[in-house]
């Protein structure tokens, strides 16, 4: 016959708590009910088997081991974890919060993770050795979530129910990890992804569906594949990080926007997708909004992605330079500095030297050209070299002559 105890506390308007070294329940339906603080020091709690219910306030100053089922409130109850889960029985949320408020964490066991509303406070990392899922709300606040290859599936389809410090909290993963969202709107739905490794990069992304419910699963990963490797209409493919996208159910097209920090991560001038062993530009995309502050992260836009592709990054775009063969800087206002013409590269340096191979001028500018003096004084007319490079690469050599 099962047997069943309540733990029920007659409260005052404060609170009171009852208070245990380490519980062992092999059998046993405990519950905690709306109004009772219990907080169980240390050792923790290993469910081996019946249920245990929580609509109160549990304390676990240790680790929680569920091999039984483990029950939140329909409206409320909250669990606050200083060490691990490992969950290998049943976990039936309810409308409960699950607070990890430690430094390092694990959450583990046999069986999925299931939580409704999920907060990281404290210090460190949480780290993932199994999926989990939210269905209310996950704040990331200022903390990693280490998923590695596992999944967080986060349920709720409002799409303002993932939060996090924009710099700061984010979900980290490798191949075949990442953050899935369930969508029914076509509200912006924000993944903030990113990585540890090399320090903080916080680098989210947002899908806003077209239509229709669908679902997507995001990961922050790096390096990116044979960047080198790309078509005529680009000219530089971020190297560092890529984001790796996928519609995992559904069949809405959506807006992807990716948030980057330029002052870091450098000049940018669209998105662009790896396809066929080429990276190419993604067809319309636009600049996006500006995000946070302090830093103030900025984005692009591809309208009607299909997700065909998964692999996006952020890319600088092929330039058309034209550069003169011969100029005179004789003051009459006409041709007297040499430079060349085109947009904006990735990067712009060039040098130009004498047939001695003197360098006689550098700019790190486009704008800013040669005016045929050298330390302050005319040099004589003659023929020089120039090269220019981007990112390290030649991209014009030739000779240029300069006429008196």
């Amino acid at each position: 016959m099962k047997t069943r105890l309540h733990i029920v506390f007659f409260l005052l308007p404060a609170f009171g708590f009852a208070q245990t070294e380490f519980v062992v329940n092999n059998g046993t339906d405990i519950r905690i009910n709306p109004g009772c603080q219990v907080i169980f020091a240390e050792g923790g709690i290993k469910n081996s088997a019946g249920q245990l219910s929580n609509a109160g306030e549990l304390i676990v100053e240790g680790n929680i081991l569920n091999d039984g089922t483990l029950v939140g409130g329909t409206a409320s109850g909250i669990f606050r974890v200083l060490n691990n889960i490992e969950n290998n029985g049943q976990m039936q949320p309810g409308q409960s919060e699950f607070e990890l408020y430690g430094d390092e964490q694990f959450l583990r066991g046999v069986n999925q993770l299931d939580f409704y509303d999920l907060t990281l406070i404290g210090t460190g990392v949480k780290y993932m050795l199994q999926d989990i899922s939210t269905s209310g709300t996950l704040n990331l606040t200022d903390r990693e979530l280490s998923a590695s290859s596992r999944t967080v599936f986060h349920q709720n389809t409002n799409a303002t129910s993932v939060l996090a410090i924009h710099d700061q909290g984010f979900v980290s993963a490798a191949a075949n990890g990442g953050l899935s969202r369930v969508t029914n709107s076509t509200q912006d739905h924000y993944f903030p992804v990113g990585t540890s490794l090399g320090g903080i990069k916080v680098r989210p992304i947002t899908i806003s569906p077209s239509s229709g419910s669908s679902a997507y699963k995001v990961r922050y990963a790096a390096p990116s594949p044979n960047a080198t490797q790309r078509s005529t209409e680009l000219y530089y493919i971020n190297p560092v990080f890529y984001h790796h996208m996928e519609r995992t159910s559904g069949s809405s097209p959506a807006t992807i926007t990716v948030y980057f920090d330029g002052p870091v991560d450098g000049f940018f001038q669209t998105l662009a997708h790896y396809e066929s062993g080429l990276w190419r530009e993604n067809a319309g995309t636009i600049e996006g909004p500006v995000f946070g502050s302090g830093p103030e992260l900025a984005s692009f836009r591809t309208p009607n992605w299909d997700f065909a592709n998964p692999e996006i990054s952020l890319a600088a775009l092929a330039t058309e330079l034209f550069v003169p063969n011969v100029f005179s800087p004789n003051d009459d206002g006409q041709n007297d500095v040499f430079k060349p013409r085109g947009t904006n590269l990735y990067e712009f340096n060039m040098r130009i030297y004498d047939r001695w191979g003197n360098c006689v001028f550098e700019s790190n500018d486009i704008e800013t050209g040669w005016d045929g003096t050298f330390k302050g004084l005319p040099v004589n007319s003659g023929v020089f070299v120039y090269f220019i490079t981007s990112a390290g690469q030649v991209v014009s050599k030739g000779n240029v002559t300069l006429l008196r």
